[in-house]
């Protein structure tokens, strides 16, 4: 009687360890998860804080005219023969978000961006105004 209720004390304590250990794991991957976001974030924050257009230019360039931005044109752009209507766009939700949740979730989220940009045409500003919510 003694040595089975050692056993089962035995069985018991390992089960307890075992749920400590998964506790602990689920826990640092969620911390490691925020933290992976929270990076992602501030990179594209000092990035886009950076970019200077002129630092890309050579010297046998174009010379580069800057353009001011325009509401129109982003909303409403001039549609060319293969190109879409901003209301053919899909909505925001409609977008695969980055959530950091799975190993390959970057790779999915990296595709499906430019699938949207290719069949969309879609500008890099619009893609780059949305980042901040797809990611977060």
């Amino acid at each position: 009687m003694n040595y089975q209720l050692e056993i089962l004390k035995n069985h018991i304590l390992g089960i307890f360890n075992n749920t400590n250990i998964i506790a602990t794991h689920l826990a640092r991957s969620d911390s490691e998860r925020k933290n992976i976001k929270n990076e992602i974030i501030a990179h594209l924050e000092e990035t886009h804080r950076n970019y200077e257009p002129s630092s890309h230019i050579t010297r046998n360039s174009t010379p580069l005219t800057e353009e001011k931005p325009s509401v129109k044109g982003i909303l409403t752009p001039c549609l060319g023969e293969n190109e879409i209507s901003a209301r053919d766009i899909p909505k925001l939700e409609e977008w695969t978000t980055f959530s950091g949740e799975s190993e390959y979730n970057h790779i999915e989220f990296i595709r499906t961006i430019d699938m949207l940009q290719e069949d969309f045409h879609i500008p890099s500003g619009i893609i780059l105004a949305k980042l901040h919510s797809l990611i977060t």
